[in-house]
């Protein structure tokens, strides 16, 4: 399926997508396993601790049944572990409705933190975005507590690529796992490599808009 913004073909999107896979294929795969290699690297030595009074973003994930799915319920699991810790942290659960569930994925969220005894008034609802990039960039304009470290919970696979979207965007964030350590079975693996292809991908649409002062470009995925 296209990528797609606002309802409409993504053409900035997909015309990106078709250049870095030329980009893959002129550098013979030099630049997607250099992607690979930082997002091996992240996904394996990334902490699942976090210190006290910080702002976690739980980064979204599509729901099954209107309920969070295996992972996306990782990723509660450790907010709630940090929540539960350190009393002055707050949370930012982000991500809109996706598929054809009729909440959202930051609702269900917190749903479960508050059915675990988190109270409602430490946690924040941003449900707008479908993507990655807009659950950053939508969590960026929420945020009150600017004196609070910025700490993003998702996936070991997916954290490399959230902070390149953050650092794109200007903010500076530090990284939390999900999962205790990586697991190294084969379904992990072909989530990396998928997950290279996206920052590939990211990484070239960024190249093109810096390079061609697109400025269309530059408002949506980030100056920096």
């Amino acid at each position: 399926m296209l990528p797609k913004q606002d309802n409409k073909i993504d053409f900035d999107g997909y015309a990106m997508l078709l250049l870095s896979l030329v980009a893959m294929i002129a550098t013979a795969g030099i630049s997607y396993a250099l992607c690979f290699k930082k997002i091996f690297k992240t996904a394996k030595s990334e902490t699942h601790q976090c210190e006290n009074d910080v702002m976690l973003f739980v980064l979204g994930k599509k729901l099954q049944n209107n309920q969070p799915d295996s992972e996306y319920m990782q990723r509660l699991k450790r907010a709630h572990t940090i929540l539960n810790k350190h009393d002055d942290s707050q949370v930012i659960v982000l991500g809109g409705k996706t598929g054809d569930a009729p909440i959202t994925e930051a609702y269900a969220g917190k749903c479960f933190l508050q059915d675990n005894k988190i109270e409602s008034s430490r946690i924040n609802l941003e449900e707008a975005s479908r993507n990655t990039l807009e659950n950053i960039k939508n969590a960026i304009s929420l945020l009150e507590e600017k004196n609070k470290k910025i700490v993003i919970v998702s996936n070991r696979y997916h954290l490399s690529r959230s902070k390149q979207m953050a650092n794109g965007l200007g903010l500076q964030v530090d990284l939390c796992a999900a999962e205790e350590k990586m697991d190294m079975s084969l379904i992990s693996i072909l989530k990396l490599m998928m997950e290279a292809l996206h920052v590939q991908w990211y990484v070239t649409g960024r190249f093109y808009a810096r390079l061609t002062s697109n400025q269309r470009m530059l408002n949506r995925i980030g100056k920096y």
